[in-house]
């Protein structure tokens, strides 16, 4: 049991620093014996699960791992793979998450993870919102050009409140930022009194898009914790975007979890 979790363990590293590791990465960042670290690393090369560069005797995900990773990318679809990504930052948050899309000049409510926090946040699947006055709407339209958001919201956009943004002009210059940070927030928006934090990934095969997020009352959307659930946010699309070959997440991993 304890090999299988060493094992784990390295895949996990693996998927964390995207690259190969070495037995030096396995001292110093799991904190290994340098002897169990070239014994574990010899053992998983000699049974398939990893591969070794000789040039730099690093060792990468093998072709068992590359099979199975594979399989899951063509039998689990990016709304499910979502949906377990949202239920994972639900549990650590504890705020309620949502996945939502596009539909027109609003973004439309698919899937709602409830929350544990006494004060939640709560719409339901089928809620629509103006795209440009929500964190899930302006980090999908962040993934197109600023010609196509301006075709999509057309000249003008009704007043939604004092903090949502009131032209397209300024509606194209936070998404400049989302496309930097790779999330998107609100605050005290398209809801009094609400705020969000969201991610999007797409797959490039399906053509699907989706944005996922996590809403929490405004009154403790302080820096440091927006910053922090921003962070958990990233880990999960980042991982997930790979995962589906998602250009705006880098080179796809075979290790799924965060």
């Amino acid at each position: 049991m304890a090999s299988l979790e060493n094992a784990a363990i390295i895949l996990r590293l693996i998927n964390s620093l995207h690259r190969k590791v070495t037995v030096t990465d396995l001292v110093e960042h799991l904190d290994m014996p340098k002897s169990s670290a070239s014994r574990l690393l010899a053992q998983m090369k000699d049974l398939g699960l990893l591969e070794r560069e000789d040039s730099t005797r690093a060792y990468g995900p093998g072709v068992i791992i590359l099979e199975l990773s594979r399989l899951v990318r063509e039998t689990t679809t990016l709304s499910a793979q979502m949906q377990d990504a949202l239920k994972r930052l639900t549990a650590q948050s504890g705020h309620t998450g949502y996945i939502s899309v596009l539909e027109g000049r609003d973004i439309m409510v698919l899937h709602v993870q409830q929350g544990t926090q006494p004060l939640r946040v709560t719409t339901y699947p089928g809620h629509r919102s103006p795209s440009w006055a929500t964190s899930t709407g302006r980090v999908l339209l962040a993934r197109d050009s600023d010609a196509d958001v301006a075709k999509r919201l057309g000249k003008q956009l009704p007043f939604i409140s004092d903090n949502a943004p009131r032209t397209v002009q300024d509606v194209q210059a936070l998404l400049q930022g989302v496309r930097e940070s790779g999330y998107a927030v609100a605050i005290n928006e398209a809801v009094p009194g609400v705020a969000s934090i969201s991610c999007a990934v797409s797959d490039p095969v399906s053509m699907e898009r989706f944005a996922m997020c996590l809403s929490f009352p405004a009154a403790q959307a302080d820096a440091a914790s927006v910053q922090a659930l921003a962070a958990d946010l990233l880990a999960q699309a980042s991982n997930l975007g790979r995962m589906v070959c998602d250009p705006a997440w880098g080179s796809p991993v075979p290790v799924t979890q965060v």
